[in-house]
């Protein structure tokens, strides 16, 4: 794993625990609230990389923050993609070979 990766995952889990603790909200209630295993939180909490992406997503949305899921490898953020589409625009509109009898 690349370790941008697993530096990102490990944050992303000591973030979510951050958010739980300014909740007051305990690890076994948050599990029970999300149905997750309390060894799954923990583990997610840690920034396990083999704990599913679905249980990221679940403790997010049981800690209200599952507005952040909208912005996530979102194309309108994706400036090195833009860059590439419009470098494959095409200059300008061929014409159609074809004629058309619609009048």
């Amino acid at each position: 794993m690349p370790f941008a990766v697993a530096r990102s995952v490990i944050a992303l889990g000591a973030n979510i625990r951050r958010a739980r603790l300014r909740r007051g909200m305990k690890q076994a209630d948050l599990a029970k609230k999300t149905g997750l295993a309390l060894g799954t939180l923990k583990r997610l909490e840690e920034g396990s990389p083999t704990t599913a992406i679905s249980a990221y997503f679940v403790v997010l949305w049981a800690l209200g923050l599952e507005r952040e899921f909208v912005n996530l490898a979102s194309p309108d953020r994706d400036e090195e993609g833009k860059t590439l589409e419009a470098a494959h625009q095409p200059t300008r509109a061929r014409a159609s070979s074809r004629l058309d009898d619609d009048f």
